[in-house]
């Protein structure tokens, strides 16, 4: 490991529509219904959140909300398209440039890339929350998620296989799929699966923890190596949650 943890991604996470606007002047309308309704559905879940509840959220008219959306399916809609386009452009990063972020180690290249996918995912939970109903109810939620799930896929593999490049799972292509299937799955459920098994904790700590729990996959095939892997791995989420909590 190198002796400076560059914390710096070159790909910042841009704005969301959850996140607090931290300009001066207020937002628009339509932005803060965008806003709000997801608030709304992280907190509450999509299905018990209705147009009238963001409206009064809001301290807006239904009619207001209607101006600009035409319910909340179309609310919905908009949310769930910025959240594709964002979240397909950074997975795309890892198949297609290897030095994607501030780093020269492999390692710290693969946690700070997860860290940002995660707390983008985690911006918009409710989507993976309830992700079988939404694909069920939504045709464009069905068709993004699935993309979006060949995505993580690709990125997964891309990831292990330069995680794992000096060992003889290289020459493996059938192990080095599994590799990649586990950590896809991993990313794909982490949110849902640490909701119902671990107490209530703060975001970073959701968020590094599944890092942890993606990369976890690779150690196995490390073999005298195993046991440094983890020790890196607790220096780097030791080091960023420092500098969060800073």
């Amino acid at each position: 490991m190198p002796g400076h943890l560059t914390c710096v991604c070159e790909c910042k996470r841009p704005t969301q529509p959850g996140d607090i606007a931290l300009h001066s002047h207020p937002m628009k309308t339509a932005q803060r219904i965008l806003a709000t309704s997801a608030r709304l559905f992280n907190e509450q879940g999509e299905r018990n959140v209705t147009a009238s509840d963001i409206a009064l959220e809001l301290d807006i008219s239904p009619g207001n909300l209607y101006y600009h959306f035409r319910g909340k399916d179309s609310i919905h809609s908009a949310l769930f398209k910025a959240f594709y386009q964002q979240l397909a452009g950074m997975l795309a990063i890892p198949a297609s440039e290897q030095h994607f972020l501030a780093s020269n180690d492999p390692l710290e290249r693969s946690w700070l890339f997860l860290t940002v996918v995660l707390e983008t995912m985690l911006a918009h939970r409710y989507l993976y929350l309830n992700m079988s109903d939404l694909m069920l109810r939504y045709p464009d939620v069905d068709r993004g998620m699935r993309r979006l799930i060949g995505l993580k896929h690709d990125a997964s593999r891309a990831l292990a296989a330069e995680l794992l490049a000096t060992v003889d799972i290289q020459s493996d292509r059938q192990r080095l799929e599994l590799v990649a299937n586990n950590m896809a799955m991993t990313l794909l459920y982490w949110l849902s699966f640490n909701q119902f098994v671990t107490a209530k904790q703060n975001e970073q700590q959701v968020v590094h923890e599944g890092v942890l729990q993606i990369l976890s996959h690779c150690a196995p095939y490390l073999g005298a190596e195993q046991t440094q892997f983890y020790r890196d791995c607790e220096l780097i989420n030791a080091r960023l949650l420092d500098a969060h909590s800073a």
